[in-house]
């Protein structure tokens, strides 16, 4: 099928192929001729393939197919959650469109002055997109009118909900004109199901089941940490309330996965590392934690009643869907999908939650909350009875250009500090231990900022070093050269 049998203008649908539409997807064969035909609709899928061309190549020729000379406002409003939708929508509005046809966009985004954005609302645009912190700000300030709208595209109406931003829909809605269509892209919830249907109770309703949505629909929490440690008390935690259930635990190497298998036997669990394991063992019937770690390219057999733990977040969004691919079907997950991330993971978090679209839900069990901060060192400071450094008055810039008190002297003595290639003489770098290989001698008892004890048996003591130490220094000799 081709997009000249959607329902668009021939010449539209030419400019289409050449900006690379080739066939259009599953979502774009159900959508634009519901839209075409002027008609609400209730997509059930807020990430399915071809989402944006989905509702941009209805609207942009729904423009070129009734130009307007005049007009105040916008005609289409798209309303959408993250500012980097906002981007690729404005790109690929550029990418549909060739040298003769164009249309007016504006954007309306937080971080940018208000003055430009409510002069912005007031001119003749074609298409607004808009994200609705700002726009619901300029709403109540009676600076946006959306009265004469043609179409209201919600890009992703769960996340929205989930913002507590639904009363802006609910305004924008009122204001426009009843025929006005509104097309929604919803994930399916308990809380958004009953309010998208009793806000357009006479719209068509589309579901497409791809990985991400699929995906979201499993219940998943994380569990912040501090540290290896700290992680490693929250798993026991986690599979001492799970009560010997069989349990899938994912690592990315299988370093650690025989470490954590190592730890866990110490600790009287039946577990082992799917590397390690024959082929008939790789079962939970065999054996009831398995350990699969990523490099082995080896996904256990589960069900939708197994708990899954990933002991650590993966660099990329596919090897996290490769993980709980099996999981990915109508069937609802009994148990929730635990992520257990230290602060250095934070990044890896951060990158699933983007591919995702939404942030994952973060909980803290009691007596074992993260007291470290990945952003500041304070938590570090007071621990170890450090003051935090202030600047002086003047600082740095006061102090240029003055030659301090003894300067000689001082010279002198930092000359003598510094050994070769800037190193230090007689000084060791600060250091809070060395973590142990196998983090099962720790015990079972475990306390929260308890691996900066010296104390801690999953770090070996420091001892301090009384020998002198001396430092030869060489100096490179000028090579001359020899001119001819």
């Amino acid at each position: 099928m081709s997009f000249v049998n959607l329902g668009l203008q021939e010449s539209f649908a030419a400019t289409i192929a050449d900006a690379g539409y080739e066939n259009p997807t599953e979502l774009q064969e159900q959508l634009i001729p519901l839209m075409t035909q002027r008609k609400s609709v209730i997509v059930w899928s807020q990430s399915a393939a071809g989402k944006t061309g989905a509702f941009l190549i209805p609207a942009i020729d729904h423009i070129l197919d009734n130009p307007l000379e005049e007009h105040h406002g916008s005609r289409i409003l798209v309303l959408t959650s993250r500012r980097d939708r906002v981007n690729q929508i404005t790109y690929t509005v550029k990418r549909l469109l060739d040298e003769e046809q164009q249309i007016r966009t504006g954007f309306i985004v937080s971080g940018r002055p208000y003055q430009p954005q409510m002069r912005l609302l007031r001119r003749p645009l074609d298409l607004m997109i808009a994200t609705p912190g700002r726009l619901n700000d300029l709403v109540d300030n009676n600076k946006a009118d959306f009265s004469k709208i043609e179409l209201l595209i919600i890009d992703d109406l769960t996340a929205i909900y989930k913002k507590g931003l639904s009363e802006l829909i609910d305004k924008v809605i009122a204001q426009k004109p009843v025929d006005t269509p509104v097309v929604a892209f919803v994930r399916p919830d308990d809380e958004v199901t009953p309010y998208i249907r009793n806000l357009l109770t006479d719209a068509e309703e589309v579901t497409i089941e791809d990985e991400k949505s699929l995906l979201l629909q499993l219940p998943q929490v994380v569990h912040k940490s501090d540290d290896f440690t700290h992680k490693l008390a929250l798993l026991d935690h986690t599979l001492g309330a799970l009560q010997g259930k069989p349990t899938i635990i994912f690592t990315n190497s299988s370093k650690t996965a025989k470490t954590l298998a190592d730890h866990l036997a110490t600790h009287g669990h039946n577990a082992d590392s799917t590397h390690l394991l024959d082929s008939e063992e790789r079962n939970l019937e065999a054996c009831t934690i398995l350990i699969a770690p990523d490099e082995e390219g080896f996904v256990p057999e589960m069900s939708h009643d197994v708990p899954i733990i990933h002991f650590e977040v993966p660099e990329k969004a596919e090897t996290y869907i490769n993980r709980v691919q099996q999981l990915l079907n109508p069937e609802k997950h009994n148990e929730a999908i635990t992520l257990l991330a230290t602060h250095a993971e934070h990044d890896n978090l951060k990158k699933l939650e983007e591919f995702l679209g939404e942030k994952l839900e973060s909980r803290n069990i009691t007596g074992l909350e993260p007291k470290q901060n990945s952003r500041t060192k304070k938590a570090n400071d007071k621990s170890e009875g450090r003051k935090p450094q202030q600047r002086k008055p003047g600082g740095a810039q006061a102090n240029r250009g003055k030659k301090p008190s003894g300067s000689a002297a001082g010279d002198k003595q930092q000359r003598a500090r510094k050994g070769p290639y800037g190193r230090t003489n007689n000084t060791q770098r600060k250091s809070s231990g060395s973590r142990s290989t196998t983090p099962g001698q720790a015990g079972g008892n475990y306390e929260i900022g308890g691996w900066e004890s010296k104390d801690n048996h999953g770090y070996a003591a420091q001892k301090p070093d009384t020998e002198k130490k001396v430092v030869i220094r060489y100096k490179e000799k000028k090579r001359r050269t020899l001119v001819k």
